[in-house]
């Protein structure tokens, strides 16, 4: 088991400052292919709207895809644990015009009391927020 010296430097990084963002999850008719037809429609999850977190930038990047650019930001947030509630990578995060895709989550120490998700950011604005 983790000592409590990695509980308190969790804590003190989750501690800042607090946006609220809110989860959606895609729904719609099954394509019978694994996806949705036309694409599906993204719907807010109940009980993930208005949800205080910490977004931390952890690293900046581009990719080369269709012979163009694309920059991305890698991202950390932190929450409180929620229960009841299921955080998946089948969900998006959104804070304000900013689309953040949930790559992984982590239940931290198993404690249920945090959580912490990787974010990825396509198409990043930089250092403007709204």
């Amino acid at each position: 088991m983790p000592s409590l010296s990695s509980r308190k430097q969790v804590s003190a990084t989750a501690s800042g400052r607090k946006v609220y963002v809110k989860f959606q999850t895609l729904t719609g008719t099954p394509n019978g292919q694994g996806g949705f037809v036309n694409g599906g429609n993204w719907v807010d999850v109940a009980g993930l709207t208005e949800v205080p977190v910490t977004i931390r930038t952890w690293s900046p990047y581009e990719k080369f895809l269709a012979q163009a650019l694309y920059p991305g930001v890698s991202s950390r947030a932190y929450m409180r644990w929620r229960r009841g509630t299921n955080v998946s990578v089948t969900m998006r995060m959104m804070y304000g015009n900013h689309i953040y895709w949930i790559r992984g989550v982590a239940n931290y120490d198993e404690a249920n009391t945090d959580i912490i998700l990787y974010l990825e950011e396509w198409q990043a604005t930089g250092t403007i927020r709204s």
